[in-house]
């Protein structure tokens, strides 16, 4: 199951940008224990976010990435510090509403997609921080990216590096604090051969799409993301 759901969220992420992570963290909960969720999901959420930059390497936003990691990177090592192997619960609802917000707003204040990039360095300090305590924090993010400078390739290849940035800070830090990947080498194997298999299959369908149906499926995931984490306490997730 674990499997299937690896290759089926990273297929998605490849076509999308989005959805695969929060997908694949809500399957891995249901699964696994408490404690192994986040470090597991952040190895394969890794391998995804890893494939698809190799794949759109020449579309990354190199300006934007370069804002974004050393915050990000000094985010995480604060937020393993005060990880505990549980999510808080008030974080899911707070992103829901303020996707929501956001996006009501963007539609009334298009100079929100021109923001000056380098608003990615305090936005990649927040999400590093909160990476190690949650785990998919993709579309907290995501709304960020709804910019006029940036194409559906571009989108993806710069949105899959930075997330790079966090899950690769994530693993020693997991590491250092007991967690032992080798202890469940038969578990993440067969889920990152998966999602690099499942991103190959979804970049196949990226370039049939136009930019402006990508931004309408941008745009839809994530109204759908964020009703999902509105309502995630009463779903008892």
């Amino acid at each position: 199951m674990l499997t299937l759901a690896a290759f089926g969220t990273a297929a998605i992420s490849a076509v999308v940008g989005m959805g695969g992570g929060v997908t694949l963290l809500a399957v891995m909960a249901a699964a696994l224990p408490a404690p192994i969720v986040v470090p597991v999901h952040g190895l394969v959420q890794l391998t995804s976010n890893g494939t698809r930059t190799l794949l759109f390497l020449k579309h990354v936003h190199w300006g934007i990435f370069a804002y974004y990691v050393i915050p990000a990177i000094i985010g995480v090592s604060i937020g393993a510090r005060l990880y505990v192997g549980s999510e808080l619960p008030w974080f899911k609802p707070a992103v829901g509403v303020f996707i929501l917000i956001y996006l009501a707003t963007l539609g009334r204040v298009p100079h929100l997609r021109r923001l000056p990039i380098s608003m990615f360095a305090p936005l990649g300090f927040v999400v590093g921080a909160f990476a190690s305590l949650i785990g998919a924090t993709g579309p907290l993010i995501a709304p960020f990216f709804l910019r006029d400078d940036l194409d559906r390739q571009q989108v993806i290849a710069t949105k899959a590096i930075v997330q790079i940035a966090v899950h690769l800070t994530k693993l020693p830090a997991f590491f250092l604090l007991g967690f032992n990947y080798f202890e469940h080498v038969d578990l993440v194997v067969p889920l990152m051969a998966a999602a690099v298999l499942g991103t190959m299959f979804g970049k196949r369908y990226l370039s049939r799409i136009s930019n402006e149906t990508f931004r309408l499926l941008f745009t839809g995931v994530l109204v759908v993301i964020a009703s999902y984490l509105i309502a995630s306490p009463l779903l008892g997730n």
